[in-house]
């Protein structure tokens, strides 16, 4: 039945060649050792072989953390860069502030924890690829847990300031998590795809992460009465759930009885909507890989065995607003030449403290504001009466 969802074609159009045979099976450890029973020798040699063999999945003892270990050539060198970084970034963030003692005392536990789990690669890598979309103008947003950092901040990753609100590092990477802190950065529809090209050329062992598709029920019941050849109206009653069971025929129970058994069957492997592998080995150590029509090859795990394995994806995300608010701001360009818009979709703090902008979210006039337009935010927003970031 699945070989014909996989073709498309009846049950009675399936070849001899397509099928397997009742042989294709395991045979039970117990029916072999009875069949040959009066050849001792070749049992023993059998058992001798498998002692042999091993295949260890084993997690428990994988590296917890098999990403891209050095950036540079050595880790003394990251840790500099990383250092560096920082440290250069303080003018650009904080160049207006004269007690910078909180500055650089969070940066210092900052550095230390991350140097002592392990993630100073992966800070600068993130740093890496958002220097690159500056280095194009793309338009970009850091996320995720990974903005509680002021290393994000500085490495300009991330414009939210943890120091002005009281963002807790801690609370996302500590001695207790093995995970690193979780960036998603978002990029214009339009510019992910060379972001991704870029990522794949900039390091050694890339590849996408995979999903597993699995059979949903309706569409099982959908695609097996096909199979058997029902009408449309009939695989539309059975999809419905509009029936009575005892006054379905044996071919409709046929379809119901083989549903529920493909049902949560991986179906095929796609792709994950924006995870990237970075690994240390290469990725061929891991897994095998396909090459789908977007023309970058892909492992065949998703991203909870990835993590099992101890391979922490980047995420690499396209969000349609970002491009809306670089046309709008080139459309403005074109209807006033002389508008200052310099640095326009950067200057966060100036949004955060806009009167009209704070008074339109405590109306929740946010329909098209990513993560706050939907109702449930929008409800809350105008219950609080939110009128500030």
């Amino acid at each position: 039945m699945l070989r014909c969802i996989d073709l498309n074609i009846l049950l009675s159009q399936l070849p001899v060649s397509q099928q397997g045979n009742a042989e294709d099976q395991m045979i039970p450890v117990y029916d072999l050792k009875k069949a040959f029973e009066e050849y001792t020798i070749i049992l023993k040699n059998t058992i001798q072989l498998l002692e042999q063999c091993y295949i260890n999945f084993n997690f428990e003892n994988a590296q917890l953390n098999a990403n891209q270990q050095i950036y540079k050539h050595s880790k003394e060198d990251d840790y500099l860069k990383l250092r560096k970084l920082a440290y250069d970034g303080i003018k650009n963030r904080y160049g207006d502030k004269k007690d910078k003692r909180v500055v650089i005392d969070r940066i210092e536990k900052e550095i230390g924890i991350v140097v002592k789990k392990g993630f100073v690669t992966y800070f600068l890598i993130n740093w890496r690829i958002c220097e690159y979309a500056r280095s194009k103008k793309y338009f970009y947003v850091g996320r995720g847990s990974g903005a509680n950092s002021i290393l994000a901040y500085l490495l300009q990753i991330t414009e939210v300031d943890p120091i002005e609100l009281d963002l807790y590092f801690e609370r996302f990477i500590n001695d207790y998590r093995t995970s690193p802190p979780d960036f998603d950065i978002d990029f214009s529809w339009d510019d992910r795809e060379d972001i991704t090209r870029f990522i794949f050329e900039e390091f050694n062992n890339v590849a996408l992460l995979a999903t597993y598709n699995t059979f949903q029920y309706r569409a099982v019941v959908r695609e097996l009465g096909k199979v058997f050849g029902l009408p449309k109206t009939d695989i539309d009653m059975l999809t419905t759930g509009h029936f009575q069971l005892g006054q379905l025929d044996q071919m409709h129970q046929l379809v119901l009885k083989y549903s529920h058994l493909i049902k949560g069957m991986p179906n095929y492997i796609s792709i994950h909507a924006g995870g990237i592998l970075i690994t240390e080995k290469p990725i061929h150590y891991y897994s095998a890989t396909s090459l789908p029509p977007k023309g970058y090859r892909t492992v065949q795990f998703d991203m909870h065995i990835a993590e099992d394995a101890g391979i922490h994806k980047f995420d690499i995300l396209a969000q349609r607003g970002l491009g809306k608010i670089r046309d709008t701001i080139e459309i403005i360009k074109y209807n006033q030449p002389d508008a200052v818009l310099a640095n326009l979709h950067t200057d966060v703090k100036k949004f955060m403290q806009d009167p009209e902008i704070n008074n339109m979210i405590s109306q929740a006039k946010c329909i098209g504001c990513f993560y706050i337009e939907s109702p449930a935010m929008r409800m809350l927003l105008s219950k609080l009466a939110t009128n500030d970031i």
